[in-house]
């Protein structure tokens, strides 16, 4: 399957979510902020990231506008995961590159539609 960046700075979420891509069979790397998530990305070259947006150091919004200005990041597909779902705050996502946006909490089965779905349209 799919290496599953996850970089989220609750760790009972980070977990949730790590175990929903095992469980699915995906290879999961965890990161607990922007910085940490985007050394990682640079590092390990993930197929798709999971990225929550508010997160201290380095936000979500923040970490995606750096993994898109990085031309060898910048095809990465980035699923934003976060519970600030308003709608300004999701075309913003979308406006930066984010491939979509998953509210918290997630319906079952909708991170993992949305992997399937970044893989695809890769």
């Amino acid at each position: 399957m799919a290496k599953v960046l996850v970089v989220e700075d609750v760790p009972d979420i980070r977990f949730l979510l790590v175990e929903t891509l095992v469980d699915a069979g995906h290879e999961a790397l965890e990161s607990g902020d922007g910085v940490e998530g985007l050394a990682s990305a640079r590092q390990h070259r993930p197929d798709v990231i999971l990225l929550d947006v508010m997160m201290p150091v380095m936000d979500g919004l923040q970490m995606l506008e750096a993994l898109k200005a990085d031309s060898s990041l910048a095809s990465i597909p980035v699923i934003m995961v976060s519970a600030k779902g308003q709608e300004q705050d999701v075309k913003k996502a979308l406006r930066l590159g984010a491939t979509a946006f998953v509210v918290k909490p997630w319906a079952h089965n909708e991170v993992e539609s949305q992997i399937t779905r970044a893989l695809a349209a890769r």
